[in-house]
């Protein structure tokens, strides 16, 4: 497909950052905020290491993630111009964009508290100009023109995700050129070098989605128990309850603009984050009803909602890139909620729900090569966490629950939070 968009060159590109200057110049935005940003291959400027940059923003991509997976319709294309603009009075901060773009062009801006992004220059291309950074490069590396769009591009710099970016990236056999060597004989470690790429999302900054994601496993898990009763205990009813509000609640400390974030229901025709809001306000409705009111019918309804609800949690990350090789992990929500019904029921099934549990634990920690002494303890609560109340109940030899239960959701808790620190954006930092 031809069409109109960027053209870089590997080859003419020296990093001077022009293409920065000029689109803080044009766009009036305020260091550190960037919206284009220069990459660096050799960022420790190791001797001898050699070196190719690349010069990256927004590609407004025919299949635009962000567009596509923004709960909140604040993304939109011009169709004159096919750029990607984005409406920061429609923006809940929610930076599920950041995740799943792969180029990393999405910037949160935490002083606003919203998204902010390359608009291509939108209002020189509609005056038959060129985005201010092409205009600006002084050797032509970055420059605007015809192109031809590709699903995806295997350079260097650009996550093998299918987006069909307007971009051509030129003369990327320079990166042959860089010498081969071994970094230590530098006086540098590989760890040391590899740490500049460190994860782009970090679970000590995602504490709201960890308690949001588990409250909402244990929330379900604990509505299966209720079918057992012909009336609800007033306290159950109390507490779970509350408890829904408080998950609710802990989903808007995320968010950026937490009072628009009723917009996150607005785009569940193709957002999994929107479907997972939706979901998650129509099982708190329905489950409160059924335990105030105790109608059975609306029991099933609102289970089924409820494992729908979990399911869209587990698709919101469908987005990112997995640091892991098992198919399902042991911190899966649905798999957390029945073995949690299970448990509180004093059930033989918690002995399998335990035991894939902690298999599949056990699989994916096979593969690390480095754990330290917190990991290991955190490891080792976690998987006592299963085995405790496995052996008590396989032996029948529980007899008070609490215990137990509070174990299980320290454990549960831990697993959490571990597999945010196994998730990651695919972004350009990663092949270059």
């Amino acid at each position: 497909m031809s069409d109109k968009g960027f053209i870089f060159d590997y080859s003419r590109c020296v990093g001077c950052h022009a293409c920065i200057v000029a689109c803080y110049n044009q766009n009036h935005t305020e260091p550190p905020m960037a919206w284009r940003m220069v990459i660096n291959s050799n960022p420790e400027k190791i001797p001898l290491k050699g070196f190719i940059n690349l010069s990256i923003a927004c590609n407004h991509c025919m299949d635009a993630l962000c567009m596509t997976n923004c709960p909140a319709i604040a993304y939109s294309r011009d169709d004159e111009t096919g750029a990607i603009v984005h409406d920061h009075l429609k923006c809940i901060g929610c930076k599920y964009c950041t995740w799943a773009c792969p180029y990393e062009t999405p910037k949160f801006n935490p002083a606003k508290g919203v998204i902010e992004k390359c608009n291509f220059c939108n209002d020189l291309l509609k005056e038959g100009g060129i985005p201010a950074c092409a205009g600006a490069c002084p050797t032509g590396a970055l420059t605007y023109g015809d192109i031809e769009i590709e699903p995806k591009l295997s350079k260097p710099g650009f996550p093998e995700v299918e987006t069909s970016p307007r971009i051509n990236a030129i003369n990327d056999t320079v990166e042959r050129a860089i010498p081969e060597m071994d970094i230590d004989a530098t006086g540098y470690q590989q760890s040391n070098y590899t740490e500049r790429y460190a994860h782009r999302i970090r679970a000590s900054k995602e504490m709201p989605l960890i308690v949001f994601t588990f409250l909402s496993a244990v929330l379900v898990g604990w509505f299966i128990t209720f079918y057992r009763f012909e009336k609800i205990p007033s306290f159950y009813r109390i507490a779970f309850i509350f408890l829904l509000a408080f998950t609710g609640f802990t989903s808007l400390l995320h968010l950026g603009k937490p009072l628009r974030a009723y917009r996150a229901l607005l785009h569940v025709k193709s957002s999994w984050l929107s479907r997972e809001i939706a979901l998650y306000v129509l099982f708190a409705l329905l489950s409160s009803i059924y335990v105030i009111t105790g109608t059975f019918a609306l029991f099933w309804f609102a289970l089924v909602v409820g494992t729908t609800f979990l399911f869209s949690v587990e698709m919101v990350y469908h987005v990112t890139r997995k640091n892991y090789r098992v198919p399902l992990l042991s911190a899966n929500t649905l798999l957390t909620a029945v073995t949690f019904a299970s448990l509180i029921m004093i059930s033989k099934e918690f002995v399998l729900f335990a035991l894939i549990k902690l298999l599949l634990y056990l699989i994916r920690h096979a593969y690390e090569q480095k754990i330290d002494f917190k990991k290991f303890l955190l490891s080792l609560l976690r998987v006592l966490a299963l085995l405790l109340p496995f052996a008590g109940i396989l032996f029948g030899a529980i007899s008070v629950i609490t215990p137990f239960v509070i174990l299980f959701l320290i454990g549960e808790f831990i697993d959490r939070y571990e597999y945010y620190t196994n998730i990651d954006t695919h972004n350009p930092f990663q092949s270059i």
